[in-house]
């Protein structure tokens, strides 16, 4: 299992290239905890890497006003090609049912559950350089619901097309 260098090292390692903001890590986080609940999805030694860039991935296109494109996190990982990142990406949403939206209450919940676990020695600042982190304000919490609720209504649209 990874150690939480490597964790550490890997996200990190987005974060700076494709300059992230730090709300990405807390939808991240709840995209991949949606998955692990929706699709039954465990998190293994071999699979927690494309599993956390995929929703690394998701949580910038929902979160970020400048997206990324795949081929950045293809860029950022090399081993990864950008047909495996696309095919993952597309897995990931069928997982989750195509859902990523995230009311603002569920945002504030992560957001203060993850706090809390900065407050334990180390973890903070290791966090804080990872992400850059700050205070959520209720205005914060509202801009990834609306911004979840604009590509959920999109990926409806998408899907009606689709049938």
């Amino acid at each position: 299992s990874p150690t939480v260098e490597e964790i550490y090292d890997f996200g990190h390692q987005l974060f700076k290239a494709v300059q992230l903001s730090s709300e990405c890590s807390i939808v991240c986080l709840i995209y991949v905890e949606r998955l692990m609940e929706v699709a039954k999805v465990p998190l293994l030694a071999d699979t927690w890497k494309p599993v956390f860039m995929a929703g690394l991935l998701l949580a910038s296109k929902v979160w970020q006003d400048l997206s990324s494109w795949n081929i950045e996190f293809a860029s950022v990982y090399p081993q990864f090609s950008l047909d495996s990142i696309n095919r993952l990406e597309l897995q990931f949403l069928k997982s989750v049912k195509w859902d990523l939206y995230i009311s603002s209450s569920l945002y504030a919940k992560y957001y203060f559950a993850l706090r809390s676990l900065l407050e334990k020695q180390g973890f903070r600042q290791k966090y804080n350089r990872l992400t850059g982190v700050g205070g959520v304000t209720a205005s914060e919490a509202m801009k990834v619901q609306k911004r979840t609720e604009r590509v959920k209504e999109e990926a409806l649209v998408q899907l009606s097309r689709s049938m």
